[in-house]
């Protein structure tokens, strides 16, 4: 029986069914923990998602920007993007199940037995855990409410960037959804997060730095294992954390790590 945490599938079905065989993965005995992003830019999202609902009891996952995009797109909010590969899966029989299956992700997951987290872009600077796990309960609630498409609709912006200057729900609810969905740079001196830039952390804006390099960063009783993070190209990798989106869907490679031994996995994308 293993445990795995596998880094942004975006809809890269060949990739991903290459990785199960890789693990040797058995759905009556082990468990996949996606980091967010399972669908979007990769040449099968419908494939993808079926695999997810037939195997329901394997597998878990923490929502993604991509994943709560779709949400968006499906409920009528917004247009797909250009670039997004998701229309099959919008106009496919299971698009209202697959709807309910995200509406029910949290945006982190704890594993104490595993001492791990599971998060898709991270943990801002001045959170702990428990305060992390506390606050997010409020998307979480938003999501599975009666009004959880007029929830969605309040989610786009950049601003609050500071948690302590989130005045409504509607503003706390979008920082966290930032904050644990699309971070990658913060301010060095605010710990304000920063959209300006999606490249690697060497490149950081003037006055930013890498969110797991802030400074006076509140550090976290458990590895951070997240996606998200492209060009970071899982560079990071120690006892603090984890980077698991390794650029399929850009030609590079899909990765997983075993829970039970850190042991990290990985298969070429095949693009």
């Amino acid at each position: 029986m293993s445990t795995y945490v596998v880094g942004d599938v975006q809809g890269c079905a060949s990739a991903f069914n290459r990785l199960l065989t890789a693990l040797a993965f058995d759905p009556s005995t082990d468990h996949i923990i996606f980091a967010g992003d399972l669908i979007a830019r990769g040449e099968d999202s419908l494939a993808v998602m079926q695999w997810v609902l037939e195997h329901q009891h394997a597998c878990s996952a923490v929502l993604g920007n991509h994943d709560l995009n779709f949400l968006a797109v499906a409920s009528g909010l917004r247009e797909p993007k250009g670039k997004d590969k998701t229309i099959s899966l919008l106009e496919s029989p299971i698009c209202d199940s697959v709807i309910n299956w995200y509406r029910e992700r949290p945006l982190a997951i704890d594993l104490p037995e595993h001492n791990a987290l599971v998060i898709h872009a991270g943990v801002w600077p001045l959170f702990d855990r428990p305060t992390l796990l506390h606050d997010i309960q409020l998307v979480h609630q938003r999501l599975q409410s009666e009004t959880w498409v007029s929830a969605l609709e309040s989610m786009y912006g950049n601003f609050p960037d500071h948690y302590d200057h989130a005045k409504t729900t509607d503003d706390q609810a979008r920082f966290l959804i930032n904050a644990c969905t699309r971070m990658r740079f913060v301010n060095q001196a605010t710990l304000a997060l920063d959209f300006s830039c999606k490249d690697a952390p060497e490149l950081a804006p003037a006055g930013c730095c890498a969110w797991m390099d802030a400074p006076h960063r509140t550090m976290i009783d458990r590895q951070i294992l997240f996606g998200h993070w492209a060009t970071l190209n899982g560079r990071k990798r120690d006892s603090d954390a984890v980077s698991l989106d390794t650029g399929c869907v850009w030609g590079g490679y899909l990765s997983a790590i075993c829970l039970d031994n850190r042991e990290l996995i990985q298969v070429a994308s095949g693009v």
